[in-house]
Protein backbone atom coordinates (compact mmCIF):
# COMPACT_ATOMS: atom_id res chain seq x y z
CA UNK A 1 0.00 0.00 0.00
CA UNK A 2 2.67 2.42 1.14
CA UNK A 3 4.40 1.57 -2.35
CA UNK A 4 0.92 2.66 -4.36
CA UNK A 5 0.79 5.77 -2.69
CA UNK A 6 4.34 6.38 -3.04
CA UNK A 7 3.49 5.98 -6.90
CA UNK A 8 0.64 8.09 -7.33
CA UNK A 9 2.66 10.69 -5.63
CA UNK A 10 6.18 10.74 -7.61
CA UNK A 11 3.32 10.52 -10.92
CA UNK A 12 1.23 13.44 -9.59
CA UNK A 13 4.63 15.52 -8.45
CA UNK A 14 6.10 14.02 -11.93
CA UNK A 15 2.92 16.04 -13.81
CA UNK A 16 2.70 18.66 -12.10
CA UNK A 17 5.94 20.12 -13.02
CA UNK A 18 5.76 23.02 -15.62
CA UNK A 19 7.76 23.03 -18.45
CA UNK A 20 11.26 25.23 -18.04
CA UNK A 21 11.84 25.55 -22.05
CA UNK A 22 10.31 28.93 -22.21
CA UNK A 23 10.96 30.57 -25.58
CA UNK A 24 9.31 33.47 -24.98
CA UNK A 25 11.12 36.39 -26.28
CA UNK A 26 11.49 39.14 -23.84
CA UNK A 27 11.75 43.09 -24.82
CA UNK A 28 15.60 42.49 -23.80
CA UNK A 29 15.45 39.97 -26.81
CA UNK A 30 13.48 42.67 -29.01
CA UNK A 31 16.62 45.63 -28.36
CA UNK A 32 18.80 46.47 -31.25
CA UNK A 33 18.82 46.62 -34.81
CA UNK A 34 16.78 44.88 -37.40
CA UNK A 35 16.58 45.02 -41.30
CA UNK A 36 13.89 43.43 -43.65
CA UNK A 37 13.94 40.60 -44.82
CA UNK A 38 10.55 39.32 -46.61
CA UNK A 39 7.16 40.70 -46.65
CA UNK A 40 3.85 38.27 -46.82
CA UNK A 41 0.96 39.98 -47.44
CA UNK A 42 -1.44 40.61 -50.06
CA UNK A 43 0.61 43.19 -51.92
CA UNK A 44 3.06 42.77 -55.10
CA UNK A 45 6.89 43.15 -54.91
CA UNK A 46 8.79 42.74 -57.25
CA UNK A 47 11.15 39.07 -57.54
CA UNK A 48 14.15 41.35 -57.57
CA UNK A 49 12.78 44.10 -54.22
CA UNK A 50 15.28 44.88 -51.89
CA UNK A 51 14.01 45.23 -48.52
CA UNK A 52 17.20 45.92 -46.81
CA UNK A 53 16.25 49.75 -47.22
CA UNK A 54 13.81 48.75 -44.36
CA UNK A 55 14.83 48.46 -40.59
CA UNK A 56 13.63 49.03 -37.23
CA UNK A 57 15.71 50.15 -33.77
CA UNK A 58 14.00 48.77 -30.25
CA UNK A 59 15.51 50.55 -27.82
CA UNK A 60 14.23 49.43 -24.49
CA UNK A 61 16.03 51.70 -22.24
CA UNK A 62 14.11 54.44 -23.92
CA UNK A 63 10.78 52.46 -24.92
CA UNK A 64 11.20 53.45 -28.40
CA UNK A 65 11.88 52.04 -31.73
CA UNK A 66 13.21 54.09 -34.67
CA UNK A 67 11.81 53.04 -38.53
CA UNK A 68 13.90 53.53 -41.49
CA UNK A 69 12.14 53.23 -44.58
CA UNK A 70 13.50 53.99 -48.58
CA UNK A 71 11.91 56.97 -50.05
CA UNK A 72 9.19 54.39 -52.24
CA UNK A 73 7.92 52.39 -50.09
CA UNK A 74 7.25 52.24 -46.28
CA UNK A 75 6.57 48.95 -43.73
CA UNK A 76 4.59 49.24 -40.51
CA UNK A 77 4.54 53.25 -40.75
CA UNK A 78 6.26 56.37 -42.08
CA UNK A 79 9.81 56.85 -40.96
CA UNK A 80 10.60 58.32 -37.78
CA UNK A 81 10.42 57.64 -33.62
CA UNK A 82 7.79 55.86 -32.35
CA UNK A 83 6.72 54.12 -28.55
CA UNK A 84 6.34 50.91 -28.19
CA UNK A 85 5.13 48.56 -25.41
CA UNK A 86 5.18 44.85 -24.88
CA UNK A 87 1.88 43.94 -23.96
CA UNK A 88 1.53 40.11 -23.62
CA UNK A 89 2.36 38.60 -26.79
CA UNK A 90 2.47 41.76 -28.65
CA UNK A 91 4.65 44.89 -29.83
CA UNK A 92 2.12 47.99 -29.58
CA UNK A 93 3.87 50.93 -31.76
CA UNK A 94 2.53 53.86 -31.15
CA UNK A 95 -0.73 52.76 -29.00
CA UNK A 96 -2.14 52.30 -32.75
CA UNK A 97 -0.03 49.00 -34.30
CA UNK A 98 -0.02 46.30 -32.80
CA UNK A 99 2.14 42.99 -33.82
CA UNK A 100 2.45 39.36 -32.85
CA UNK A 101 6.13 38.85 -32.36
CA UNK A 102 8.32 35.76 -32.88
CA UNK A 103 12.62 35.36 -32.32
CA UNK A 104 14.13 32.22 -34.40
CA UNK A 105 17.60 32.74 -33.67
CA UNK A 106 18.58 36.12 -35.35
CA UNK A 107 15.18 36.33 -36.82
CA UNK A 108 12.11 38.57 -35.55
CA UNK A 109 8.64 37.48 -37.61
CA UNK A 110 5.63 40.38 -36.81
CA UNK A 111 2.39 39.35 -37.78
CA UNK A 112 0.31 42.53 -37.76
CA UNK A 113 -3.35 42.22 -35.67
CA UNK A 114 -5.85 42.92 -38.27
CA UNK A 115 -8.93 44.23 -38.18
CA UNK A 116 -11.28 41.26 -39.01
CA UNK A 117 -13.40 44.33 -40.92
CA UNK A 118 -10.91 45.30 -43.45
CA UNK A 119 -10.13 42.62 -45.85
CA UNK A 120 -6.79 41.92 -46.81
CA UNK A 121 -4.83 43.99 -44.42
CA UNK A 122 -2.77 40.80 -43.21
CA UNK A 123 1.20 41.37 -43.35
CA UNK A 124 4.38 39.54 -41.51
CA UNK A 125 7.33 41.05 -41.47
CA UNK A 126 10.62 38.73 -41.31
CA UNK A 127 13.66 41.04 -39.64
CA UNK A 128 17.07 39.81 -39.27
CA UNK A 129 19.44 41.36 -36.54
CA UNK A 130 22.06 43.41 -37.65
CA UNK A 131 23.37 44.82 -34.20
Amino acid sequence: MKKLAFCLLFVGILFSCENSDDSTPTPADLNGKWELQSASCFCFYPEDFDFSAHKIIFNNDEGTLTIENSSETFFITGAGRYDFQIQNDKVVINNTWEFTYEIKGDLLIMSFVDNPEIADDEITLTYKKID
